[in-house]
């Protein structure tokens, strides 16, 4: 008796193991964060906070008007070696590319964030922040 006791708790344990991987799988995509879970990124009230998590690394961008975003990247799994004004560039409505013109923040570790600014371009039409090649990830489409 005490044997078959035994046995169905491992079975249970395995099936809850073996789901928790499973589930574990699913690509996640870009998604609209609510600014008040966002910590550590300074917005007002107006900005719109938008998130793309794959690949083990979330950037979390917000769109700070007058053509700047504050970026966050953080991973535990692999080591986040970018330089964000090189990967980084805005797609406007009609198809353009627009470099950045300057990242005040850091490269490397699992957390850095800061200051990605653009030329000025036109944001009434909406536009995309285009993110390439992190963590294998060949882009990261973020939309306003």
């Amino acid at each position: 008796m005490r044997t078959s006791r035994i046995i169905i708790v491992l079975f249970i344990l395995i099936i809850a193991a073996v789901s928790g991987c499973l589930s574990g799988n699913k690509p996640q995509t870009a998604t609209v964060v609510p600014t008040s879970t966002v910590d550590k990124i300074s917005t007002t009230d107006s900005s719109e906070t938008r998130e793309n998590s794959e690949a083990g690394v979330t950037i979390t961008a917000v769109y700070l008007g007058s053509n700047a975003f504050n970026i966050k990247l953080d991973t535990h799994s692999v080591p986040l070696d970018y330089e964000m004004a090189k990967i980084s560039y805005i797609r406007d409505n009609k198809g353009n590319t627009i470099k950045p013109e300057s990242w005040d923040g850091g490269i490397g570790g699992h957390h850095f964030g800061g200051t990605l600014k653009f030329p000025e371009f036109d944001d009434s039409a909406g536009f995309e922040l285009v993110i390439q090649n992190v963590a294998g990830v060949k882009e990261r489409v973020l939309k306003w």
